[in-house]
């Protein structure tokens, strides 16, 4: 029985459908995820606009340059550490690893901005990573409470 190139084209596209197949819980999984980015990104950003002009009234230029550089500090690690679900399901195994990830960002940036800036910009770049650290964690730590709420652990 031999069989035609048309059929064979089908079979294997078939083949290669099923295997690159995303189930609807991963697709939701990732779904999540995007949101739960676009929040952190989102809302560190709005967040970081309103601090703008209290900023700029406290300390002009080096208010703004201090609250720029501390809203980089802990949105990078913030929006990694949401991307980090994709890969770690357990929910203590990502708090350890999203609060490292955030030390590891923000320590050696506030070592640096102690080496670099001086005197009174100092003291509103530290300002400035208080807020948006603890900002930030707020954040993560309210969509990773929605998360299990929703997914039902306790």
């Amino acid at each position: 029985m031999s069989v035609s190139p048309a059929e064979t084209t089908t079979a294997e596209t078939s083949e290669v459908d099923s295997s690159t197949a995303v189930s609807p819980n991963e697709a939701t999984a990732d779904s999540r995820i995007l949101t739960d980015f676009a929040w952190v990104l989102g809302t560190s950003l709005i967040f970081g606009t309103l601090l703008a002009g209290p900023a700029w009234w406290l300390a002009g230029e080096a208010g703004l340059m201090g609250l720029a550089g501390s809203a980089v500090l802990c949105l990078i690690p913030g929006c990694l550490a949401v991307l980090l679900r994709r890969v770690i399901a357990d929910s203590g195994t990502l708090f350890l690893a999203a609060n490292g990830l955030r030390l590891a960002f923000v320590l050696p940036g506030a070592l640096v901005g102690r080496l670099f800036v001086d005197g009174e910009g100092l003291k509103e770049f530290f300002v400035w990573l208080i807020l948006f650290y603890l900002f930030t964690l707020a954040v993560e730590t309210a969509l990773a409470y929605r998360r299990d709420v929703s997914s039902g652990r306790p």
